[in-house]
């Protein structure tokens, strides 16, 4: 994960997640907002939240996308 993904959660007061770096900066600073505006909501519904307002090529580094067979 890029160290720019590290500090929005770091700036948030947020834990920042343990992953591969997936996903974009986008996803991040949108999950992050969501979780910002509503810290009731856990980390699964921001991402899931985020996931959905940007699909998924916006969302995942095309190299993490899957092709067609699910390889």
């Amino acid at each position: 994960m890029s160290k720019a993904i590290m500090a929005l959660y770091t700036k948030a007061g947020i834990k920042p997640p343990v992953g591969k770096g997936e996903h974009t900066y986008a996803f991040h600073k949108i999950a992050v907002g969501i979780k910002k505006a509503h810290p009731d909501y856990p980390m699964s519904r921001c991402y899931a939240i985020a996931m959905s307002m940007l699909g998924r090529n916006k969302a995942v580094k095309k190299s993490h996308w899957r092709n067609k067979n699910g390889k």
